[in-house]
């Protein structure tokens, strides 16, 4: 592609495409530097809809302001081949996908897994705080730096396609995301934050793994088994973990899996809290949740029948889980805190919407089949049999319920002491407040949003919110203010207002209400020639944008010059913009003087031409009839009229008469009577002269 977009983004190579469009490496030659750009396909730009969906999903987008988001630093659209094509420019990020990761190096260790999940919940959270959903979250688009830094891409975009037309009617663009679609974007209903979440849990699904959770023939195939199916528990396919690990990393990601919105993480944020746990080998909230659940709980699919009773998981006091507990918990039991539907939970529709994934038994297995061969005395000998296992049954329940009634009669009474409320900080400097969540009891995570009120480093809050109560010991993030966002100024120079108001409301900016008038020689009247700060400047979101309009071109009143030297009139019209052109006129006024300006006193537009009147130093005079007179009456009639020649200048010609009576008197003259003449001027006589020449027949 060799088109220049918004005349500065020179694409170069192409680095990537998707569904809806192609990514290119690019040079930014304003600023100098590479970014990435993203291009919507011709045969979707030429579709309103989507055009449309792409400004408002780029506009979303560049709300976001955070370390694990790759930053988009303009938008605009531009036309090739009469299409108006819409394009993105973002951070240009060197590194590879999580896809192709996995896909060269092999999965993750759950550790691992969690140290790159984390700062993708972070990345999560603050697009939910900023009311967007990613939609579209996979390996794919997630990226690991050359640096090590995790950074989310593609914010938003999904929403396109997905507001254009049902998921699953766009196969090419299913095909590579229905892995990883939640129940409710299968079922064709609204997705929310916690899509997000049942993504992610898709996703480190696959990187633990090596495979996504459910695989089909065709992308239809897939999305029945999200909505229908429970996946196989990760630990499965994950060799060397312990008991505590296989039963964290099957709580954690099938809790996120859980078909009921309402029985995943309720947030990013929460889901990160559980990984932070994995990434310490520490019992996961989700895996106490599980263990703690109804005993003998056993998934439908997974124990299947045959396989032997189910277990009871029993935490120790190391927080390490026993390796019978995880037997029972590990490949199948840890799935139930996905699946089942907890007390209070809230469901996404009505009970019959999603299958149910998850039964609950009691603790007997069913009675051996008898062989037609077996005698009495087998039937005797297994009264014995029974009637031992019951008095035995009898002593494991009785152990089992005072058991129950310790633990779970004062359980709410052990979390309701442990149990403490996040202190309001907003307000405070970064250490105090960090310092007042951690004398509570919590774990301090940070992380940094731009406000246009609050002073970087001042706290601006945490989540979860004041005062809500968490258990001892869990992690709060401190929410610090990095001050107003910084955004680039764009070119508004050669726009309207109106078009100059727009593109600076897109980025955060203000066009200032009192703006310059100043004429122009070469920009129409309302066309903005100059801007400060100047486009590509960095300044503080909110900021104002001063501009100078163009009036058009400016009208100059002619001055008066009558009375100067031509010279100097020349120099005051040249310099107010005029052109000026001189028109001699005969004076008694000394050579050269301006004796008026044609039009002098009135406006007329710059760069107009003035006529100059000078003198040129000749007094005029009108000619007597000289007619009859001899010359010398002739010169004194001249003198009379004003004329100052000499008598030289008087030339004689002879004009031949037979008439002796008009000898030496004037026939005739030039100029004629009646005409003007300089009073310097010559003047020609023709003299008759008797001649007898005439008087011959």
């Amino acid at each position: 592609m060799h088109t220049s977009f918004g005349g500065r983004y020179d694409p170069q190579e192409n680095i990537g495409h998707g569904g809806m469009s192609d990514v290119y490496s690019a040079t930014d030659t304003l600023l100098g530097r590479q970014v990435a750009l993203k291009v919507l396909r011709m045969e979707l730009a030429r579709d309103e809809n989507f055009r449309e969906r792409f400004r408002r999903e780029a506009q979303n987008s560049s709300r976001l302001n955070h370390p694990n988001i790759v930053a988009v630093y303009d938008t605009g659209e531009q036309l090739i081949d009469g299409v108006s094509v819409p394009y993105i420019v973002m951070e240009l990020v060197h590194g590879t996908t999580l896809r192709g990761i996995v896909h060269d190096r092999g999965p993750y260790s759950p550790s691992e897994a969690a140290q790159v999940m984390i700062p993708v919940c972070s990345a999560l959270q603050a697009s939910h705080d900023a009311g967007i959903i990613h939609r579209d979250i996979k390996p794919a688009n997630i990226m690991v730096t050359n640096t090590g830094q995790v950074k989310v891409m593609d914010f938003g975009i999904a929403r396109a396609l997905d507001d254009a037309t049902s998921a699953m009617t766009q196969t090419s663009a299913v095909i590579g995301t229905a892995q990883y679609l939640s129940p409710e974007q299968a079922r064709g209903r609204n997705a929310d934050a916690r899509s997000d979440v049942y993504a992610l849990g898709c996703v480190l699904y696959e990187a633990i793994t090596g495979r996504p959770p459910f695989e089909g023939e065709s992308p239809f195939d897939v999305a029945y088994q999200h909505v229908h199916e429970t996946p196989t528990s990760p630990s499965e396919y994950a060799s060397d973990l312990t008991p505590t690990m296989a039963t964290n990393i099957d709580a954690v990601i099938l809790t996120a899996m859980a078909k009921h919105p309402g029985d995943r993480y309720q947030s990013a944020a929460e889901f990160s809290s559980d990984l932070e746990l994995v990434m310490r080998n520490a019992v996961t909230h989700a895996a106490k949740m599980h263990l703690s659940g109804p005993v003998g709980a056993k998934l439908e699919n997974t124990h299947r029948q045959g396989e032997g009773p189910a277990h009871t998981a029993i935490i120790g006091d190391s927080g390490e889980i026993s390796a019978a507990a995880a037997s029972a918990a590990g490949a199948a039991g840890a799935a139930g805190a996905a699946g089942a539907a907890s007390a209070g939970a809230q469901h996404y529709g009505s009970q019959n919407e999603y299958p149910a994934t998850t039964q609950y038994a009691t603790a007997q297995q069913a009675p051996a089949q008898q062989s037609p061969q077996g005698g009495h005395r087998k039937q005797k000998s297994s009264r014995w049999g029974v009637w031992l296992t019951s008095i035995l049954a009898v002593v494991v329940v009785g152990i089992g319920a005072a058991f129950a009634v310790d633990y779970f009669g004062n359980r709410e009474e052990r979390v309701a002491e442990s149990s403490i409320s996040v202190p309001t900080i907003a307000g405070l400097e970064e250490q105090v407040a960090t310092q007042r969540l951690r004398s509570a009891g919590f774990e301090v995570i940070r992380s940094e949003e731009p406000s246009p009120d609050v002073a970087r480093g001042l706290a601006l809050g945490t989540n979860p919110s004041a005062d809500s109560t968490l258990p001892k010991g869990s992690t709060v993030t401190l929410i610090v203010s990095s001050g107003k966002e910084i955004v680039e100024v764009p070119q508004i120079t050669g726009r309207t207002t109106e078009a100059a108001n727009r593109e600076l409301e897109r980025v955060g900016l203000k066009l200032n209400s009192t703006p310059r008038e100043q004429p122009s020689d070469t920009a129409p009247a309302g066309e903005i020639i100059e801007q400060s700060p100047p486009a590509g400047t960095a300044v503080s979101k909110g900021s104002e944008v001063s501009i100078t309009i163009s009036t058009g071109v400016e009208n100059v009143r002619i001055p008066s010059l009558t009375g100067m030297k031509y010279e100097q009139a020349v120099g005051n019209l040249e310099s107010a913009g005029f052109i000026p052109q001189p028109e001699y006129v005969e004076s008694d006024k000394p050579e050269g003087t301006v004796l008026g300006v044609n039009g002098e006193g009135t406006k007329v537009p710059k760069g107009s031409t003035v006529i100059v009147r000078v003198s040129n130093g000749k007094k005029q005079i009108t000619v007597p009839d000289l007619r009859g007179k001899n010359v010398n009456q002739a010169v004194a009639a001249l003198r009379a009229a004003g004329w100052k020649g000499t008598q030289a200048q008087v030339r004689q010609e002879e004009e031949p008469t037979d008439d002796l009576t008009k000898q030496n008197t004037v026939a005739s003259q030039v100029p004629a009577a009646g005409e003007s003449i300089g009073d310097e001027d010559d003047v020609v006589l023709r003299i008759y002269r008797f001649s007898l020449l005439e008087l011959a027949p």
